[in-house]
């Protein structure tokens, strides 16, 4: 990646049509945003964060961003340290950071769900355990963007929880771009997250 090579007209993806339908009863929206570089975090209301819920918000925060300013290599050149809103809010440091990628892992021992991927792609992440290769790590700089505009969180009983996220990509600055919707219902158990329902348009 070279932070050098920057397109502006790239910081200006506009965010994704949000939910039509207004918060339901005990959803709230942990996460807003206005185009690449204006995204809003508040995980407030659902402190305090369960492992468990911190491991979800962090595999969504990994497969998507926004709000990231360029980064820095670190000083031996092998990694990417770059903040963002989510990630950073989550307390994992730079945007897939170890602590970030282990903390996914380790609670997601029956698998990832598709979230931004093709089916295959997640299940080959999920038997090889290689999270790197599925965590975005772009700056709102670079050229090919997936970032989210909202995330809202709705926790039920007996430790489900859903999220509803919507977001925009782009492909370049002269290439295709889009919209994305997604939602995931999920189990918040002792030692794990298991992934109940999902579904992405």
């Amino acid at each position: 990646m070279n932070r050098f090579v920057v397109l502006t007209l790239c910081a200006l993806v506009g965010a994704a049509t949000l939910p039509a339908s207004p918060l339901r009863k005990g959803e709230v929206e942990i996460l807003k945003g206005e185009d690449s570089v204006t995204v809003q975090v508040n995980l407030k209301p659902l402190q305090p964060l369960s492992p468990a819920l911190r491991a979800l918000l962090a595999f969504y925060a990994m497969r998507a961003n926004g709000g990231c300013p360029p980064g820095d290599w670190s000083a031996d050149g092998k990694t990417y340290e770059m903040s963002c809103p989510l990630t950073t809010a989550l307390s994992l440091g730079f945007q897939c950071s170890e602590a970030q990628l282990v903390l996914v892992k380790t609670w997601f021992k029956d698998g990832i769900p598709p979230l931004l991927l093709d089916r295959k792609e997640a299940a080959r992440i999920s038997r090889s355990g290689d999270l790197a290769s599925a965590c975005n790590a772009t700056p709102y700089t670079a050229t090919h963007q997936t970032i989210w505009a909202s995330l809202r969180v709705l926790r039920g009983k007996g430790g489900e929880v859903t999220i509803e996220g919507a977001g925009d990509w782009t492909s370049g600055p002269v290439g295709d771009s889009g919209s994305f919707w997604n939602v995931g219902t999920y189990r918040l158990l002792a030692d794990r997250v298991k992934v109940l329902s999902f579904r992405e348009e």
